[in-house]
This record gives C-alpha cells, sequence and structure tokens, in this order.
C-alpha cells in the first residue's frame, strides 16, 4: 500500500535534512515560516521517521526512474534511423540531465573506495573475470560489464543515503545509528531516559518521555551535531605533594591522588582575566593556585602524566596551618590582583590574602569560625564575610588597605538552619538574602547600618541572590521554584519557574550594553530544567527552557554570555544561548572512585559541592566534586 504524501511529511523531510547537513540557521528560518513549533514532537508520524529518510527518498526516486527508462526502451521498437537516434537521446535524459555513466570526477574516487570496503569479495572476483574477459570487444558485452560496475557504486549510497553523506557519519557511526557503541550521546543511554536537553514544556504541558534507541530527530541530530568533550578532559591531582610526584603509571597514579586520603574538593574558581590560573581549595588543608598552558586539555596522558595533568601550583596555606584544617571559603577580587581563602582548624579561623603567583599578601583573625562566603566590594577594598554567631548570623565586613573590621549581628537567623548569600549593588552597600531574611546594608563610618528590609513571600525560604550591574535588577529564589526580581525601590515581580527548589541562579554576561527591553537570566532547579528568562518581560514566560532529567547542581555562563553550561551530578552539556533546541557540546563523567567521596558511607548517594566555572576566554571549563578535578577543553 503507497503511503500519502502531504506538505507536513514533506516538509518535515526537508526540515530534518537542514538540520542533519548543518544548515542551522535555514532550519529555523524554515521552521518559523511552517508555523510548526517543535516538528519531532507534533507530528505523530516523527518518531518513525529514520535519519537521512530525504536523500533515500530521492535514491529510491532516481532508482525508480531509471526502472521507467529501462522499460520503455524496452517498450518501444523504433521504424527508422531518426526515430531510433531521438529514442536514443531520449533515454540518456534524467532528472538533472544527462545521464553518466559513473558519478562526477571529483566523487568517482570517493565512491569507488566506498563500493571497495563494502563489496571486497565481489570486486577480487570481478577482477579475475575482467583478466579473462580482456579480449572482449563486443558493444553488447561492454555494456553489460559497465552496467555492473554503476550498479556496484550505487549499491551502498543507496542502502544509507547520498555518497556525500557518508563521510559525516564517521565518529563510530559508519554502519548506521543502531550499530552505534560509542558514548556520544544516543537518546537514552546511561541517562536514565531523561529528554536530553531537547526544550522543556512551558508552563502547564507535559512532553512525552522520549524511548532509548529511537530514530526520531533527536538521535539523528545529535548524532551529528552535539560534540563529547570527554576526550578533552585534564584531570588534576589534588592530593599531598608526594601524590603529585608522577608515577610509573597513570593507574598508579590515579590510585595515589584519588584514593582514600584525597582531600575532598570544594571550592574552584578561575582568575577573572587570566585564562592559565585555577585556584581550587577543600578539606585536608587544600588550598593551590594552578598554572594552566593553554594546551593543557589537548595532551594526552602518558606514562609520566595522568591524563596530560602535570602542572606548577602554588600553595595556599601559612606552614602553621595543620594538614586537617578545611579552607571553609575562597573568593577572587574584582580585577584577579587577590584571592581571599577562608581556613578553619581547630575551632580556630582567619582569612588570608595571596596574590596570583601564590604570594602571601595578608591575613584577618577571625573570632566566631567558620566564615561560610566571602565576597568582594567593586573597588576590591573591602571583603564581606559570613559566619555564624551563637544560634544567629555574624555580618564581618574586613577593609583589606586599613586592616579594620566592620560588623553587624543578624541575632535571630540561624545559619545552620537557613543559609544566607550576599550580593554588593555598590562600593559600600550590599544585600542579604536566606530565610525569610532580604535586606540591603550599607557600611560607612566604621559601621554597618540596615538600609532596607524587603517584604518576602510566606512560607518560602531563599538561599541566593544574584545582583545585575547592568540593569540594577536584584535576582532571588528559594526552595518553593520561584524567582523573583527586584528593582532599586524594592519592588517585586515574582516569576513561577521551577515545580521544585531553585538550586542556580546566573545574569548572562555581557561585553555591551543590552538592549533596553531585555536582560536575560538563567536558573536551574531540582526539577531537572533550566530556563533562559527576560527579566524586564512582564508575560512571566520563559525565553527558552532545557530539561536535564537529573537536578541541576550548577550553572556558569561563558564570560561572553554566548554559551550556558548546566551540570547535573553525572553530565554537563552547554548550549549556545538564542539557539537552545540542541545543545552544543556534552560531557559525561566516567566512573571513578573519586567522584565518591572519601569522608562518607560508601553506600551513600550523597555528594558534596558541585564546582561549574569557565575561564576568562569561555574556552576551557573546570568541574571539580568530591576528589576529583575536571578540565574540559570546549573551544
Amino acid at each position: 500500500m503507497k503511503e500519502y504524501l502531504d506538505s507536513n511529511r514533506v516538509n518535515f523531510l526537508i526540515w530534518r535534512y537542514l538540520i542533519e547537513g548543518n544548515y542551522r540557521e535555514t532550519a529555523v528560518k524554515f521552521q518559523k515560516e511552517w508555523h510548526v513549533e517543535e516538528p519531532h514532537r507534533q507530528l505523530d508520524f516523527a518518531q518513525h521517521v529514520k535519519s537521512h529518510a530525504l536523500v533515500n527518498v530521492i535514491n529510491k526516486g532516481l532508482l525508480y526512474s531509471s526502472l521507467e527508462r529501462e522499460h520503455a526502451q524496452s517498450q518501444q521498437v523504433p521504424r527508422d534511423a531518426a526515430a531510433t537516434a531521438a529514442l536514443a537521446e531520449a533515454m540518456q535524459l534524467g532528472i538533472f540531465g544527462p545521464l553518466l555513466a559513473g558519478p562526477p570526477l571529483h566523487q568517482q574516487g570517493e565512491q569507488q573506495q566506498q563500493a571497495d570496503e563494502m563489496d571486497q569479495d565481489e570486486d577480487a572476483d570481478a577482477e579475475e573475470d575482467t583478466v579473462a574477459a580482456a579480449p572482449i570487444t563486443t558493444g553488447a558485452e561492454v555494456e553489460i560489464n559497465r552496467k555492473r560496475q554503476v550498479d556496484r557504486q550505487q549499491q551502498a549510497p543507496l542502502l544509507n543515503g547520498s555518497p556525500a553523506k557518508r563521510p559525516r557519519l564517521s565518529n563510530g557511526y559508519e554502519n548506521g545509528v543502531d550499530a552505534a557503541t560509542t558514548p556520544m550521546e544516543l537518546d537514552g543511554q546511561n541517562h536514565h531516559g531523561d529528554n536530553h536537553a531537547y526544550p522543556s514544556p512551558q508552563e502547564g504541558e507535559q512532553a512525552p518521555t522520549p524511548t532509548p534507541r529511537t530514530d526520531g530527530p533527536e538521535q539523528g541530530t545529535q548524532v551529528d551535531k552535539v560534540e563529547e568533550l570527554a576526550t578533552e578532559t585534564t584531570f588534576l591531582p589534588l592530593g599531598s605533594g608526594v601524590d603529585d610526584a608522577p608515577a610509573s603509571s597513570p593507574t598508579t597514579a590515579l590510585a595515589g591522588i584519588n584514593g582514600e586520603n584525597a582531600p575532598v574538593l570544594l571550592h574552584c574558581l578561575w582568575h577573572p582575566r587570566d585564562p592559565t590560573i585555577l585556584a581550587a581549595a577543600g578539606t585536608d588543608a587544600l588550598a593551590r593556585i594552578w598554572n594552566l598552558s593553554r594546551g593543557t586539555t589537548s595532551d594526552l596522558a602518558s606514562a609520566d602524566h595522568v591524563n596530560g595533568a602535570s602542572h606548577n601550583f602554588h600553595p595556599l596555606i601559612e606552614d602553621d596551618i595543620q594538614g586537617r584544617a578545611t579552607v571553609t571559603a575562597m573568593a577572587w577580587n574584582w580585577d584577579g590582583t587577590a584571592v581571599a581563602v577562608a581556613t578553619d582548624y581547630d575551632s580556630k579561623a582567619r582569612i588570608t590574602l595571596w596574590s596570583p603567583e601564590g604570594i602571601f599578601v595578608q591575613r584577618f583573625e577571625v573570632a566566631e569560625p567558620p566564615v561560610f562566603k566571602l565576597r568582594w566590594n567593586p573597588n576590591n577594598i573591602a571583603i564581606l564575610g559570613i559566619a555564624p554567631d551563637n544560634g544567629g548570623t555574624l555580618l564581618t565586613v574586613y577593609h583589606s588597605i586599613t586592616a579594620n573590621t566592620m560588623t553587624y549581628s543578624l541575632a535571630r537567623h540561624d545559619l545552620e538552619a537557613d543559609d544566607v548569600d550576599a550580593a554588593w549593588i555598590s562600593e559600600s552597600e550590599f544585600l542579604i538574602c536566606g530565610g525569610d531574611v532580604l535586606m540591603a546594608l550599607r557600611c560607612a563610618d566604621g559601621e554597618i547600618t540596615e538600609l532596607k528590609r524587603f517584604e518576602t513571600r510566606e512560607g518560602d525560604s531563599l538561599t541566593q541572590v544574584q545582583f545585575d550591574w547592568r540593569s540594577s535588577l536584584a535576582a532571588t529564589c528559594g526552595e518553593k521554584g520561584f524567582v523573583d526580581i527586584w528593582d532599586n525601590s524594592g519592588k517585586r515581580r515574582e516569576i513561577k519557574a521551577h515545580s521544585d527548589a531553585v538550586t542556580a541562579l546566573a545574569w548572562q554576561p555581557l561585553q555591551h550594553p543590552p538592549p533596553t527591553d531585555e536582560r536575560l537570566l538563567a536558573s536551574g532547579g531540582d526539577d531537572g530544567v533550566i530556563f533562559i528568562w527576560n527579566a524586564l518581560a512582564t508575560d512571566g514566560k520563559a525565553k527558552c527552557s532545557m530539561t536535564m532529567g537529573p537536578p541541576i547542581v550548577a550553572l556558569a555562563f561563558t564570560p561572553d554570555g554566548a554559551f550556558l553550561a548546566g551540570a547535573t551530578s553525572e553530565r554537563i552539556l552547554i548550549w549556545k544561548v538564542g539557539d537552545c533546541s540542541i545543545p552544543r557540546a556534552s560531557w559525561s563523567r566516567a566512573p571513578h572512585p573519586g567522584w565518591l567521596s572519601p569522608r562518607m558511607n560508601p553506600e551513600s548517594d550523597e555528594e558534596d559541592e558541585h564546582c561549574l566555572g569557565w575561564d576568562a576566554t569561555g574556552h576551557k571549563l573546570a568541574y571539580g566534586v568530591n576528589s576529583r578535578l575536571a578540565i574540559i577543553n570546549f573551544r
């Protein structure tokens, strides 16, 4: 029974061809004029359409046209020489003009090589037949041999697509998607049947979960377009000096640096301007600055390196700090001239300042340890520290030039029950956010004073605050899934963003002033969804959304704002902002004991803080959790 053809089916084949051929902008324009927002989801036949379907249909049509010509030639018997010549000329014209005995010259070598590989045994027999038949000179026999050669060249492309498309399937998919064994983001592979980072449903919608091993657009697109970054990864050693020494083999080295005595990573921060400097800190007195060359992540593992990682680093711990000390907070200042490190050991704490070269600069003793947060003000003079204080919260501003301090106590805010976040909104004013508290404070004339206390949502618990210097807007989020946008007057606009707690919040960095009607903010939640919002819009609708499945643990924009990385406890996906239909790259963490904290019950799935951040160029991405720190080369 012949399948019927309508405009939607033709349009879908064309749309798929454009995406598979990397004509992304054309595909978007075509989709808009077609007025179908999600063809791969909205059309019921889409899930049955295989990769490169349009090329296969056209090839079969060409084959049918050839059979029609041959049939016509066999049925018609011309009566004179002129009719014979006219018929012969007509038989040499196809859909694209004059017929050729073989493909164009620029494709002959490539097509013949494919035919030779797929029909090696037949070619050997054909060679023997050709040698034996060399004296044959009759026109009929020459034509028969020519047809055999042409049929052999066309056989393989007719099965799997045009010859021009086959070389693109060279990443383990030479025999088609079903034969693939490489972990390049096949739908459903090792991701528990999630939605694979395609646009999430808007409010009120529920997108069906795609089944593993489909042949729909998700799989065909990701096979060709999603770049897997696992091979572009370097793992930095976090162990002690003995562990960091070169080992006799990568296996031995990995066991040493991420074994039972490996520290737990809590902080990982790139230098704000220099892409070769990375600071990291955690338990067991882990605090250091690495100098990473630009070619670091392209190196391969060798006998003297661990995944290419053998780099100089500077410790950021003073000599009198004991080995069991924990670095509870770390922060670069805005221009990268100093990094602040807060350490906690034996119920004592201090904040030390270091240069990018690892040179000690200054020390502040802390009365109430530990310091959970450090925030530099914009002129790099004051450092805000947040610490517990007898069941309350103590805010301390440390002056890096005069070494003076100012304090402010939130006596009724239990820091252990409700975490506190902070963001500077000027050189002397900052916001405090946590639980049901959102307030603005000012430090001046040797003291910290309250400017304004904002009315928050009843029953919600705020967890994060992010201030945008471009628009002077503040964004907060909490455990109820709301994202709130606050202006200078304290007016709040709420967005019901997630169905569960919001776990990550980030403003898009910009190199130039933004449009007057748009300012982008990204949010991620425990519901496994990432949204990008226009903070200036009033409709409360997301500009785009991406589903990763497991809870989102971190978000990070590249410094130029062009790309957004989202992380779960299993993998990272990277999207181009403004084109969120398909992720540009993917990275999945391979099984390794270092991902599980040595400080925890081995049977527990709980993990520590996840670190995610781009270098100053947006070329390398750092991802760390527990006893592993990966440097991923993106572009």
